[in-house]
């Protein structure tokens, strides 16, 4: 039975980490499965599923990652995981669809955004916020993968309240429909 870890690895964004990262898994016979890679304000995550050989311990791996994340001044976390599929939105018609939002940066933009998601039994496969714009002028841009146990026309529609609410633009695109 193939065996599964989640590792994550965070520290101040420099050249090499995930090069160095890569080699230690490469050479222990790891298996990247799913990977989640960025840098946020200087600081730069990795969050991988690996396949593990059965040979490979978890305490020799964390070792060898220990010797990079030492040179590179990063915190490295290692924990066994169960292969579990991801979880699935309740019906049989699941779709998927990409949600923007853009405006004013304020507290309370995801909250209200993932709550309005959850409510329409969608599910998160990926977010990734962005401030831009200036210190005085911080715009806010949020995009999230979502997989929805309905039709994407009611999202649009509960969408829209949020963003009046708001102050926001929030668009809701079909995954199927072409790019705008």
């Amino acid at each position: 039975m193939k065996q599964f870890a989640l590792l994550t690895l965070t520290g101040r964004d420099q050249p090499g980490i995930v090069a160095r990262t890569a080699r230690v898994l490469f050479e222990s016979g790891c298996n990247i499965e799913d990977s989640s890679m960025t840098q946020l304000r200087g600081q730069f995550t990795i969050m991988l599923v690996l396949g593990m050989p059965e040979k490979v311990s978890d305490e020799e791996l964390r070792q060898q990652l220990q010797a990079v994340a030492g040179e590179m001044e990063l915190l490295v976390h290692l924990s066994r995981i169960e292969d579990v599929p991801s979880a699935e939105p309740s019906g049989e018609d699941a779709d998927a669809c990409y949600i923007n939002v853009l405006g004013a940066d304020k507290p309370g933009i995801v909250y209200r955004v993932t709550r309005t998601l959850e409510e329409v039994g969608g599910n998160i496969i990926d977010l990734q916020t962005q401030t831009l714009g200036s210190a005085e002028r911080p715009v806010y841009a949020m995009i999230i993968t979502a997989e929805l146990a309905a039709d994407v026309e009611p999202v649009r529609q509960r969408m829209l309240e949020v963003a009046r609410d708001l102050g926001v633009e929030i668009t809701v695109r079909d995954a199927d429909a072409p790019p705008l």
